[in-house]
């Protein structure tokens, strides 16, 4: 009788374990589960709070554009409202931290396409004069670019021209349509449409990283054509209105415009540059980060102030512009 008695405690005794085991791995299941769901949660909770501090950053952006345009109400300077980054500021659980810019001092790529012709357009002998004039000041931004050296690339702007443009006939051996990007892996199309980012470079035929990290800070995607603000623009993009630039007459532009900035184009500059420049902006971008927590949301708006309309976003993105 021993014997089989032994052997239904033995298995009992298996069995009790077995369960015990299987209770012990639901019960870590569960606890594991319910710590994914409080984090889950709470990481929700987090990305809701940067959201609703993003989209009121927006809403105090427009009111420093507007606030901005009843101070200066014909110029947009380096002295303006617009102008001062906030660094820090806390709010609940974190900080924020972020600056407006004058897009209208940068380079607007879509200046170089589509190209107008006489034909279709009555004014197009004039225009295309002015479209030639915006490949030859891309190129001296090239030439301008500090501590880059874009010699390689000259010719590029024709490849970004038939990025733009509507057609499929290139502009020139440096140009680049639908033929040359089908063969590339993936296989994609020219956009032939104004560029919305600057990231769009990244698409364009003979655009390296390197090139696109040097050309950034000093290019802007804006619909159709824009004026450049000699107020705001940095010197590799004045330098690149006019081969005619007297250096000194640059570096006391420079040096005048941080504490008054000018009112008219017609001083000190260049006879081939007035075309070319305007004294205001209606294009600003805004760069912020919002952080809560670990967690980190950015944000960048392309923000719209016309006359003394209420500004409002053209177009946002989020952690990459």
């Amino acid at each position: 009788m021993n014997g089989p008695v032994k052997r239904q405690a033995g298995i009992a005794l298996v069995t009790a374990i077995f369960v015990v085991a299987l209770a012990s791995i639901a019960a870590v299941a569960m606890f594991e589960a319910s710590n994914i769901a409080v984090h889950r949660t709470a990481n929700l909770v987090q990305s809701e709070a940067e959201w609703w501090y993003a989209d009121g950053i927006e809403s105090w952006v427009k009111g420093v554009l507007i606030e901005d345009a009843k101070i200066n109400k014909n110029t947009v300077g380096l002295n303006g409202l617009w102008a001062k980054p906030v660094d820090f500021l806390p709010i609940d659980g974190g900080a924020i931290r972020g600056h407006i810019e004058d897009l209208q001092g940068r380079f607007n790529l879509n200046n170089l396409g589509p190209k107008p012709t006489p034909q279709n357009n009555p004014n197009g002998g004039q225009q295309q004069q002015q479209h030639d004039i915006y490949m030859e000041q891309f190129e001296r931004l090239l030439d301008n670019l500090p501590n880059f050296d874009a010699s390689k690339y000259r010719g590029v702007g024709y490849a970004i021209r038939d990025w733009i443009d509507a057609d499929d006939e290139r502009s020139g051996t440096d140009g680049a349509e639908d033929s040359d990007y089908l063969g590339e892996d993936p296989p994609y199309r020219a956009a032939n449409q104004f560029m919305i980012s600057t990231s769009e470079l990244l698409q364009v035929r003979g655009v390296t990283k390197e090139l696109y990290a040097a050309l950034a800070p000093y290019v802007t995607a804006l619909p159709g054509n824009t004026e450049i603000n000699i107020n705001t623009a940095s010197e590799p993009v004045l330098l690149s209105l006019s081969r005619d630039w007297d250096k000194s007459s640059l570096q006391k532009l420079l040096a005048a415009r941080k504490l008054t900035p000018l009112t008219e184009t017609a001083t000190a500059l260049p006879a081939d540059v007035l075309a070319k420049v305007s004294v205001t902006s209606q294009y600003f971008g805004l760069h912020a980060e919002v952080f809560i927590g670990s967690g980190r949301l950015a944000l960048y708006s392309v923000m719209v102030r016309q006359g003394g309309g209420v500004p409002y976003v053209l177009t946002h993105s989020t952690n990459s512009e």
